[in-house]
């Protein structure tokens, strides 16, 4: 056989051989990454909050840890919210009721409770605990359901509506600095007057 014919004869097949591996792990690699940012409930939470009108309303961020399983403290005219957030589609609030409302009751004041305590240095209460449920928005249902006395339900798409909607004054604005204060420096962080 002529080594004309016998080297393209061998390298042609090696070469495609050698392509064909590497597609296959390219493929490989492309299936095993996501290549879109995820974006954590916490986050879009915080976005909504940033748009709340200030002085009208003050934000604690960034509170897991030193405040059990709240990840944000909503102050405003409204009172003091506690706010958890929930990646997933807002239960059916019936269903909840249903199930046990006095543990409902409960488990709002225990969760709310340590924000409670500091905002109580500054004369104030909380008296809700909002859980932000980031699923597909819902029209049909309003933006927030109170499960139980203290424990309320919100579609994180209409966190600023029900906010701005939520009941009557209860903090001037200098009770509501006044709180805001009290529970950032009671969570450890330095006073944000000074």
């Amino acid at each position: 056989m002529d080594a004309g014919i016998v080297v393209p004869l061998v390298v042609l097949p090696l070469a495609a051989i050698a392509v064909f591996v590497w597609y296959r792990r390219r493929l490989a690699d492309l299936q095993g990454t996501d290549d879109l940012p995820s974006v954590s409930g916490v986050r879009l939470t915080a976005e909504a909050l940033h748009r709340l009108p200030a002085p009208s309303w003050r934000v604690i961020h960034e509170t897991s840890g030193r405040l059990g399983d709240i990840d944000h403290v909503v102050v405003g005219p409204p009172g003091v919210v506690a706010v958890t957030t929930v990646m997933g589609e807002r239960p059916d609030r019936a269903k909840l009721v249903d199930a046990a409302a006095a543990h409902l009751v409960a488990t709002a004041a225990v969760n709310r409770g340590e924000v409670d305590d500091l905002a109580r240095s500054a004369r104030a209460r909380c008296d809700v605990w909002a859980r932000i449920y980031w699923g597909a928005p819902d029209p049909a249902r309003p933006p927030a359901e109170e499960i139980a006395t203290g424990s309320v339900l919100v579609e994180g798409q209409r966190l600023r509506e029900w906010l701005a909607g939520n009941g009557e004054t209860v903090l001037e604005p200098d009770d509501v600095d006044r709180t805001w204060r009290a529970i950032t420096v009671g969570i450890g962080r330095p006073d944000p007057a000074t």
